[in-house]
């Protein structure tokens, strides 16, 4: 991606429908618009138009709409066609505008653009792309949350703090005639001490970020003939994996993401696990039930209530379900843990997914304030333990040298949250996530 590049994009996903939308973005988009579409309307006005080819052929006929710099999603002048949605004619204007002096846009430069521009910082610009691919109502707010800048608001905020911190430290090294007002230095450490706690409030949320940008797995575990499978099936509604009386009938993984309390879950049907394995078909689908217990957040083990089988595999954080309830005599009650359920009839179903969003601490009650990255989580934790650094220095009555690069890292480390300073395979990585018109 280099400056001064005019690009062009499909705005709309790929395939025929009513209407597709083409952006572009740069320096040469109003010429090349007008050129294809004569005289554009004032900034922000749609104008009904004749799109056509430089021979004068028409391509099609649509609006055209001009946002000027630095009014814009890039912050640079943008133009967008709206034309019938039809590949080929989507094709016929990208191609035009090549002609007239554009480039077809990477993925996720309009939206580099907008944050070189300083239009958007890199906590928003993320947020974009999470914004696309989310696939529940939590996962939508929060990412949008993200994007109206309260995330980066808080780390703003922080910035601030230590970046006045620094300059009374500094000022201290600078002018070593002068003598060390000791209030200062600790009133600075209280200050810091308080931004400290802020950060662990914020890191906190930051973690319950990432597990609802990256979603949660909840692994079906238990011996043969336990009722997996059929766990699965009434979680999904609708026949995913085969049922049989058969003993083994699962060899492989089966997933299917289920909206839970507004957030999605992983659930993957394992194959039961039993020290008589037959062959190394069912050998190989054991060790993968063993895999996916490690990388899920939670296992529920299932077991036949009218038949319950050892099971000594290392679950970690985990349920029981009792199933065949339906099955029982007298009464039963769900108690430490143990939940039982009719897969058959769905009975106990509900009370299950209650304590499975328990579990997994998903708080029904309270909006997500935004979705995280690892690297947020990485930065924060990075620049927290700087400022304990810096704090410890201060009670300890150091050299002012070792404060001040203590604070110097921290602004560093958190500063990359919003604006890395060196950043170029950051931001590689960053946007290839998103897609072309983006």
């Amino acid at each position: 991606m280099g400056k001064n590049r005019t690009i062009i994009a499909p705005a709309t996903v790929p395939g025929r429908g009513g209407v597709s939308i083409i952006r572009m973005s740069g320096e040469l988009s109003k010429s090349i618009a007008e050129g294809m579409c004569g005289e554009l309307a004032e900034a922000w006005r749609f104008k009904r138009c004749s799109i056509k080819s430089r021979g004068g052929s028409k391509i099609d006929d649509g609006m055209v709409v001009f946002f000027k710099s630095p009014n814009s999603y890039t912050g640079d002048d943008v133009v967008e066609f709206h034309c019938h949605g039809n590949p080929t004619i989507v094709n016929l204007v990208v191609e035009e505008a090549v002609n007239r002096g554009a480039v077809v846009a990477e993925p996720g430069e309009f939206t580099k653009t907008a944050f070189l521009n300083e239009k958007i910082d890199l906590v928003q610009a993320e947020s974009v792309a999470d914004l696309i691919n989310a696939q529940s109502k939590t996962a939508v707010v929060a990412a949008n949350s993200s994007l109206s800048g309260q995330f980066s608001e808080q780390i703003n905020w922080l910035l601030d703090g230590i970046v006045k911190a620094r300059v009374v430290v500094e000022a201290n090294i600078d002018f070593p005639e002068e003598e060390v007002d000791g209030s200062v230095l600790e009133s600075v450490k209280e200050e810091l001490q308080g931004f400290h706690a802020e950060i662990n409030k914020l890191l906190s949320r930051v973690k319950e970020g990432v597990k609802l940008r990256d979603g949660y797995s909840v692994a079906i575990v238990g011996p043969p003939n336990a009722g997996k499978s059929s766990l699965l099936n009434l979680l999904a509604r609708e026949d995913l994996a085969i049922t049989s009386e058969v003993p083994g009938t699962t060899r492989d993984l089966v997933k299917t993401s289920v909206n839970v309390g507004g957030v999605l879950i992983e659930f993957v049907d394992t194959a039961g696990v039993r020290h008589n394995p037959e062959g190394p078909i069912e050998e190989e689908g054991i060790q993968r039930s063993k895999e996916a217990i490690k990388k899920s957040n939670l296992s529920l083990l299932v077991q036949d209530a009218t038949s319950i089988q050892g099971f000594d595999v290392g679950l970690g954080d985990s349920l029981t379900v009792l199933n065949k309830s339906d099955l029982l005599e007298g009464e039963f009650s769900n108690e430490d843990n143990i939940f039982y359920l009719s897969c058959s009839t769905g009975e106990g179903v509900e009370e299950l997914l209650r304590a499975l969003i328990l579990r997994l601490g998903i708080d029904e009650g309270e909006e997500t304030v935004f979705l995280s990255r690892q690297r947020h989580e990485i930065s924060l934790r990075s620049g927290g333990l700087f400022l304990e650094e810096a704090i410890m220095s201060l009670g300890e009555g150091q050299v002012l040298e070792l404060v001040a690069e203590s604070l110097r890292s921290s602004h560093a480390a958190l500063g990359d949250i919003i604006r890395p300073m060196s950043a170029d395979d950051l931001l590689g990585e960053i946007f290839s996530e998103f897609c072309i018109g983006k």
